[in-house]
């Protein structure tokens, strides 16, 4: 029993340490945070500021990753499906594999970070553009990133036990059977 919680915990750290990293912001402007806004400020030579509306994202707002991993799970081996927060979802994919769903209505593909170690792939997912991130936070996770609008986004992050491949397949599969939930 104390081998299963440690395998789901150490599954479970790296994915939560990727959301944060995932979420980063883009480097391609400057700016400064104001608490309370919506806009951001920016400095520098940037010609235009960027603006977050609160719904965003063509219909991200309403997107449910939870709804879309158990609709998918007919598809590929999803179990335990719980809500993780707000716009994300978490499930188990096998028994060795940990993936998460989660909803970026005011970030692009072209805003998602990894870690140093990261290598960027752009890849088709069904009929929109996606971003396949290796190593993102560990050597045994991967991240599909699938475009919505040119500012909106949906991750799919996977963190194995055993390899990066692993991951990657997982992360893979799951994309691909949430993508046709996703708003066009």
């Amino acid at each position: 029993m104390q081998l299963t919680s440690n395998r789901v915990i150490r599954s479970l750290l790296p994915l939560a340490v990727l959301g944060v990293v995932l979420a980063g912001c883009s480097a391609k402007e400057g700016g400064t945070a104001t608490p309370g806004s919506t806009a951001a400020t920016t400095t520098g030579t940037s010609a235009k500021p960027t603006t977050t509306s609160a719904g965003g994202g063509d219909g991200l707002a309403s997107f449910d990753p939870c709804a879309a991993m158990k609709a998918a799970a007919g598809q590929v081996p999803l179990t335990d499906v719980e809500n993780d927060g707000k716009q994300e979802c978490k499930a188990q994919y096998g028994s060795t594999v940990s993936v998460r769903v989660k909803a970026f209505p005011s970030l692009g593909i072209a805003d998602v970070v990894g870690g140093a170690n990261s290598k960027f792939t752009e890849i088709p997912v069904g009929n929109h553009k996606g971003r396949r991130v290796t190593a993102p936070v560990s050597d045994s996770s991967c991240a599909v990133a699938i475009e919505i609008t040119p500012k909106s986004r949906v991750d799919v992050v996977a963190s194995a036990n055993a390899s990066q491949d692993e991951a990657c397949d997982a992360a893979t599969k799951v994309a691909t059977a949430i993508e046709p939930k996703l708003p066009k």
